[in-house]
């Protein structure tokens, strides 16, 4: 990729953005408006600067995805977007972090055996720790295990996840944090859940987990937190059967570092008096994963152009047609952080709202791995809600076809940001490119050195800017907004959340 100034890069945008004459603010009479409006130079100027090696795959934490976020707020005042109610007129939501490192010594002894770190058990959470004493085991840790079970002072051993649910994000990111919530409100020493989750080869697990990890600021007074490997030593599978035993743990050297990062967010009040109170969220994450050396590279350089500047740009060729064109619903145009870090930027989010949830009708996201297919459009999740038709159409007015998760054992919803938005009840989906397997095509780009923007295909790319536009177009003028179908497992929060 030819390398430019990232201040020759911005100069060239912020010429081609102030040579823009000021529109008046109207409703768009065709598709040929924002086949006007959304040009292949604009999209392509935007990608060259969040996917310049100058912006050293814009990793969680780094100078340069904080260069990525001023870009972003700056285009979004410039087109006219207020900043979203409390980021104090500067568009920035904080969002806090921790950066973890591991302990240099852990040991966790069940009645006589040692279990060592890396080879058995790994530190996820929490702090340095040396407790002994008693053990108990409260099978997968819901609150009538820990009800039924006096924990106080002890160790406490559960299985990961939840007895009818093998997902291991939902097991890490959900359930591992409501155990240790537990463990804390029942006065356990620590906790030490046992991997019961098959498909992924322990070492692996342990390498990813057990390594410098970034995650969401924790209470500081968090239980000390393990993961071990699923044992059949006699002392676990003792455990196991007569739910107590005698042992200890020990770890030394676990080391915290807190730091902040930004959510980039700009509302569009609608024009309906009614519709303007329900908001549609569009979003798409602007970090990536940065710079990694390894033997025999010469490029380092993850420079993220499929994943996810294209979704940024979708983000942002959106907020620039709302700008000029609001609609009956108010939108939010959100850029999230930190969600190749495990969805951090959304999670925070969806905790701490700009916009009130019961407000928030829709979530509609922009993010995928790549592209093999340059005839379709992958919408995510798009056959749960009932904003099916509308997807349809728009994909189908620029020359795509809308089609559905093709590769559904990949659990591609729950890895991109809808996921937390859901989690809440919102009917949200992702919109990705065209993907018809993850196959060789698709993997010689998903988050390597060659996803560059001298490698994408404009002319798809063109096509698919312009139909997320117009979808999200179609939902901000719906009659009745989207809701999940019927029996849809995020249904049930739906109704609490909406009281409907």
């Amino acid at each position: 990729m030819k390398k430019l100034t990232l201040a020759l890069l911005a100069l060239i945008v912020c010429a081609a953005v102030h040579a823009q004459k000021k529109s008046p603010k109207n409703t768009p009479s065709s598709v040929a408006d924002i086949t006007n409006l959304v040009t292949k130079s604009d999209a392509e100027a935007h990608l060259t600067f969040l996917a310049a090696d100058e912006m050293r795959g814009r990793n969680t934490g780094s100078p340069e995805l904080e260069i990525a976020a001023n870009y972003i707020a700056s285009n979004f005042r410039q087109w006219g977007i207020k900043p979203a109610p409390g980021t104090n007129d500067t568009y920035f939501q904080t969002v806090e972090f921790q950066k973890v490192t591991p302990p240099s010594f852990l040991e966790f002894v069940v009645d006589g055996q040692t279990f060592k770190l890396k080879e058995d058990v790994i530190q996820v959470g929490g702090s340095d720790v040396d407790v002994a004493g008693g053990i108990v085991f409260v099978g997968y840790g819901s609150r009538a295990d820990f009800e039924k079970t006096d924990v106080k002072g002890k160790i406490v051993v559960a299985f990961t996840g939840s007895a009818d649910d093998a997902n291991i994000q939902r097991a890490f990111m959900t359930e591992s944090v409501s155990k240790n919530a537990l463990t804390k409100e029942f006065g356990g020493a620590a906790l030490v859940e046992i991997n019961t989750i098959p498909g992924i080869p322990w070492q692996n697990l342990a390498g990813f987990l057990g390594g410098t990890r970034t995650s969401l600021k924790r209470e500081a007074a968090a239980v000390p937190h393990f993961w071990m490997k699923n044992s059949d030593a006699a002392p676990v599978t003792a455990l196991k059967e007569t739910k107590s035993a005698k042992g200890s743990v020990k770890s030394v050297g676990m080391r915290v570092k807190y730091f902040s990062g930004k959510n980039v967010a700009g509302v569009v009040e609608g024009t309906d008096p009614a519709l303007k109170n329900e908001y549609i969220v569009i979003s798409a994450h602007y970090d990536h994963i940065g710079v990694k050396s390894k033997p025999n590279q010469q490029d380092s350089i993850y420079n993220g152009a499929r994943d996810n500047a294209i979704g940024t740009v979708g983000m942002l060729e959106t907020a620039r047609f709302f700008g000029k064109y609001p609609q009956k619903r108010s939108v939010l145009l959100l850029a999230l952080t930190a969600e190749e870090a495990g969805l951090l930027g959304s999670s925070w989010y969806s905790d701490h709202p700009l916009i009130p949830l019961k407000q928030t009708v829709f979530n509609f996201n922009c993010d995928g791995a790549g592209y093999n297919d340059t005839s379709i459009a992958t919408i995510i999740g798009m056959e749960r809600t009932t904003a099916e038709p509308e997807i349809a159409k728009a994909c189908e007015a620029f020359g795509l076809k809308a089609t559905i998760d093709p590769v559904p054992e990949q659990n591609l919803y729950e890895r991109s940001d809808n996921y937390n938005f859901a989690k809440k009840g919102i009917p949200a989906i992702d919109f990705a490119p065209g993907t018809k397997a993850f196959d060789a095509e698709l993997m010689k780009y998903y988050h390597q050195p060659a996803d560059e923007v001298g490698s994408l295909d404009f002319d798809y790319l063109i096509k698919y800017f312009r139909a997320y536009v117009y979808t999200n177009y179609l939902l901000a003028t719906m009659p009745q907004a989207p809701v999940w179908k019927a029996g849809d497992k995020f249904e049930a929060e739906a109704k609490k959340l909406y009281g409907k």
